[in-house]
């Protein structure tokens, strides 16, 4: 947009506000406006400070007046810590964060001289005009390539520290996009630590052992280069130190600093031109209360998952954000780019059962979860010893989930889980996106899952509403009324996976009752089949049927008796010592 032709008033007025301000003072010339090759409007002008000329450019952008004009100098020097380097604007009283329209061009000038009368008074001292910035974290970092991150408790580890004494301590470092980040672990050796970090992270490259040293006043020194670190380790009677770090060829680190002044080195190069990388301390701010009290006890709940497609994929990360410690993962499918327009995986994962994948993305997300795998299928082509172990490990979870779409294993978890008495969570994303459907089972209130998938099933017959399938259905593929292919897509599927797993939170963290009033729910996600708009919500009310728990055959004690004496492993070995005694 080319405001100034477009709104061709406003540039004669910004023009005229300007000639007036030049008009009023003696210290303003406005010199030339001209169109850059960008075609924003721009006005040379310069100002007299004493006997000093300061030339500068003043650039309108394309937006005007929705954000402020721009001050450069014009040769490109820096004049003023408020400036984002010489060739940068001038950051003025009027900013992209207090901007209002009404602002002209002619205040952005006298801020500019107001900045240089501050700055530069007739005294000839340099001078740091008064600040309007807030502090930002973000904003002090961009400039940080290596960080090194601290909590609060390593803190208070490293400054209890004696003065002047040496100590081993190890860090991980992992490169995140450009940024290299670093992270204590521990201070002291590896089988007697003096303390273990509280800050727990995703594994980085190979652990890196360096030197810790608390000196007061260290806080304050710029060791930006070896000549500058070894002369003050000297000053310190360090100069062993300063030998181990500084007369080597090979990589060292030093951790120097006192109270909250920490700085982490990289030391490298030649012994005779080492080379120094600071790192920015960046403390860690204690972890906020995201999460409502009553699901602390979610960190000790062990969740099953049997899919780790699209479905399964987000319920389990959903489920990991929300806290819940222990996972069971059981699928064999390998994980490929198509995958990526659905699943919670990258492209990182590429080529790795999905599974695996899943297994590392909880990891990344909460290192201290506990997740075990199993590559497998169940129903299929597998040893009867894999099936049988995998099973077992399913009815050893706290709450068992379907997201396969696959009747044989539905089949197979609903078995174990009315088995076990386990409660049970099923979702399904219907062709094309329409819309889904999330279930639950729990033991002794609602029908064993078989029997509530069964009363489902009719609940979607009894409706009467044909809905027009594709002759070769893909799983996540259907078509219209019309004959239009329609697709699910991400955000469809992440609203079925988000509802099974608000089913899920609500089975392990309220297990003598429940916010939802029914066990199942269709969900649309569009105008298809039975719903008359998205968000279209139809619960189902399942009727109790069907026995939780192992089937137990009436047996009096003396044939229990007889049928264990009969069936024992046989004792030879314990003849055989009765015998030799």
């Amino acid at each position: 947009m080319t405001w100034w032709l477009l709104q061709h008033s406003r540039l004669v007025s910004e023009k005229a506000a300007l000639a007036e301000l030049e008009s009023g003072v003696d210290w303003l010339s406005v010199e030339n406006w001209q169109a850059n090759s960008d075609l924003e409007m721009c006005v040379t002008f310069a100002i007299m400070h004493g006997d000093k000329r300061f030339g500068f450019r003043m650039r309108y952008p394309s937006i005007f007046p929705d954000a402020p004009p721009m001050i450069f100098t014009d040769d490109a020097s820096r004049i003023s810590n408020h400036q984002y380097g010489a060739e940068g604007e001038l950051c003025l009283e009027h900013r992209p964060d207090n901007w209002h329209p009404s602002i002209t061009g002619a205040d952005m000038v006298a801020s500019c001289q107001r900045l240089i009368s501050e700055e530069q008074p007739e005294t000839g001292e340099i001078v740091h005009a008064r600040s309007a910035h807030t502090a930002s974290l973000g904003r002090d970092l961009r400039s940080q390539p290596c960080r090194f991150l601290m909590s609060e408790r390593d803190l208070v580890a490293i400054n209890s520290l004696p003065d002047g004494q040496e100590y081993e301590f190890t860090f991980s470092e992992r490169k995140t996009a450009t940024i290299y980040v670093a992270s204590m672990t521990r201070i002291g050796l590896k089988d007697d630590p003096i303390w273990v970090s509280d800050l727990i992270l995703p594994e980085g490259y190979a652990p890196e052992t360096g030197t810790v040293v608390r000196v007061p006043g260290a806080g304050d020194i710029r060791a930006v280069s070896a000549k500058t670190l070894g002369a003050f380790l000297y000053e310190q009677d360090l100069g062993d130190l300063c030998g181990r770090l500084l007369d080597t060829d090979a990589f060292t680190y030093l951790l120097l600093g006192d109270e909250d002044k920490w700085e982490l080195f990289s030391i490298f190069g030649k012994a005779d031109d080492r080379k120094i990388i600071p790192y920015k301390t960046v403390m860690v701010p204690a972890a906020q209360q995201r999460l409502p009290d009553e699901f602390k006890v979610l960190a000790d709940k062990t969740v099953g998952i049997v899919g780790c497609g699209s479905v399964g994929s987000k319920v389990a990360a959903g489920l990991c954000r929300t806290g819940v410690g222990k996972f069971l993962l059981i699928d064999e499918d390998i994980f490929f780019p198509g995958n990526t327009v659905r699943n919670e995986l990258d492209l990182s994962a590429t080529g790795a059962h999905k599974a695996f994948g899943l297994r590392e993305r909880l990891k990344n997300l909460a290192p201290e979860v506990s997740v075990r795998v199993f590559r497998m299928t169940l129903g299929g082509q597998e040893s009867a010893a894999s099936m049988v172990g995998a099973l077992e490990a399913l009815g050893d979870c706290d709450v068992l989930i379907d997201a396969t779409g696959s009747p044989t294993a539905f089949n197979m978890i609903a078995s174990m889980a009315s088995r076990k008495s386990k409660p049970m969570v099923w979702a399904q994303v219907f062709a094309g996106g329409i819309g889904g459907l999330v279930g639950r089972a729990r033991p002794h209130v609602d029908p064993v899952p078989l029997l509530a998938r069964g009363q489902i099933d009719r609940w979607c017959e009894d409706q009467g509403v044909e809905w027009i399938r594709p002759v070769d259905p893909e799983r996540y593929g259907g078509q219209g009324a019309d004959g239009t292919p329609m697709v699910a897509d991400d955000a469809e599927v992440s609203v079925i996976a988000a509802h099974a797993s608000r089913f899920v939170i609500d089975l392990l963290a309220r297990p003598d009752g429940s916010i939802f009033p029914f066990s199942a729910y269709v969900i649309g996600l569009s105008s298809e089949w039975l719903f008359d708009q998205p968000f279209d919500t139809r619960p189902i009310d399942l009727i109790p049927a069907g026995e939780w728990g192992e089937k137990v055959e009436p047996l009096d004690a003396d044939a229990l008796v007889e049928i264990v004496k009969a069936h024992l492993p046989p004792r030879e070995d314990a003849d055989a010592g009765a015998a030799a005694d």
